[in-house]
């Protein structure tokens, strides 16, 4: 009777390191160090509508202008909070190249880019960070953008031309539209000039790309980096802006 009673504390040890690592792994392939990755993608179920999702976003959303080592303005951008820690996403062309760079939130606070942590010219993406010791940020949930679909809504906030926290609406006209040798995320929303590195959510507020450019010749032609990209960078110690383009 001893030895069932033993086999039975065992079997169900062995079970609950199972579940424990099983836990491990999902979390680790779903957040790759990046803010919180939501089970789910584009999906309509349990959308929220527009309003409520910019007022839960705004705050995590900025503009972002670089500057040479003359003090000049190059260009302006966006990228918006994915921890609370104050780490950061945007498009790499948005700060390639520049000496420094300041980030405007919606409240009107200016902050001083601390550098740059992680970066890869292959999806132009960039983690960044701000000069603050704050620990609160409010951030953006990340989707799973393998799961989205040609129709669904989504939202795009930026800041084209430097208005800071512009809300545009559209849907996904393709999920996985190729150009040259890189799959994009080709959605109706309008941008413009200074909206690169926007955030593009799906109907539940959630990250599902990075708006990176669009067609001029054509009508709301525009192409987002899908987020699951992220997941491939390693990130580091932040590097300045001067150290990583010199």
């Amino acid at each position: 009777m001893l030895k069932l009673d033993a086999i039975r504390k065992l079997l169900s040890i062995a079970i609950a390191v199972v579940l424990v690592l099983a836990l491990s792994v999902a979390a680790s392939a779903s957040g790759g160090g990046y803010g919180v990755f939501a089970r789910s993608g584009g999906f309509s179920a349990g959308a929220i509508p527009g309003e409520a999702i910019f007022e839960r976003s705004a705050d995590a959303v900025f503009m972002l202008e670089t500057f040479d080592r003359e003090g000049k303005s190059i260009r302006t951008g966006s990228g918006f909070f994915i921890s609370e820690t104050g780490h950061a996403l945007t498009n790499l062309h948005v700060i390639e190249g520049a000496d420094r760079a300041t980030v405007t939130l919606y409240n009107g606070d200016v902050y001083t880019l601390r550098g740059v942590h992680a970066m890869s010219y292959e999806f132009n993406l960039a983690v960044i960070s701000i000069d603050s010791n704050k620990r609160d940020w409010t951030y953006l949930t990340l989707a799973d953008s393998d799961l989205i679909e040609t129709g669904n809504t989504v939202y795009a906030i930026g800041s084209p031309l430097e208005f800071v926290n512009t809300m545009t609406a559209g849907i996904i006209s393709n999920s996985k539209r190729e150009v040259g040798d890189e799959t994009f995320i080709q959605f109706t929303a309008p941008i413009s000039f200074g909206s690169g590195g926007s955030a593009l959510l799906n109907a539940r507020g959630q990250v599902i790309g990075v708006a990176s450019s669009s067609f001029s010749y054509g009508q709301n032609l525009n192409l987002a980096v899908p987020i699951n990209y992220i997941k491939t960078l390693q990130t580091g110690q932040a590097r300045s802006l001067r150290s990583v383009f010199s």
